[in-house]
């Protein structure tokens, strides 16, 4: 006869032949960390997001508290991790929108909207 759950009692993680006592918190982490994997997602960490993107860890963090890239926290520690499609993604329309934004102000340019020519990657153009 199986035991009814003990709502007090910590979640249990059994693997290599010890028993790992989690809260809550953790093993929902653990567990969200699990499907990812199991679903083919890579997941990475604000360190590795930082990389694929050329910037620093605390710009992933800040672009994750303001909802750019989906992410979840591991645990009390506050670590986060997201699926490495996601951050990729984040790229993809961040070089959208700079090759749009590059387009339009070449259309600006051609049209005579500038005084003074843009500026391109540190260096003014000389008008012509």
């Amino acid at each position: 006869m199986e035991k009814p759950v003990d709502p007090d009692m910590p979640f249990l993680i059994q693997g290599y032949g010890k028993t790992y006592r989690l809260t809550e918190e953790e093993f929902n982490a653990a567990l969200q960390a699990a499907n990812g994997l199991s679903s083919g997602a890579r997941l990475v960490t604000t360190g590795e997001a930082a990389q694929l993107l050329g910037v620093s860890s605390k710009t992933i963090a800040r672009l994750v508290d303001a909802g750019r890239i989906p992410a979840f926290r591991t645990s009390d520690s506050g670590h986060r991790l997201m699926k490495a499609e996601d951050v990729l993604a984040y790229k993809r329309g961040r070089e959208q929108r700079s090759h749009i934004l590059e387009s339009a102000r070449d259309l600006a340019a051609e049209m005579g909207a500038y005084d003074v020519a843009p500026v391109r990657s540190g260096k003014r153009k000389d008008p012509a």
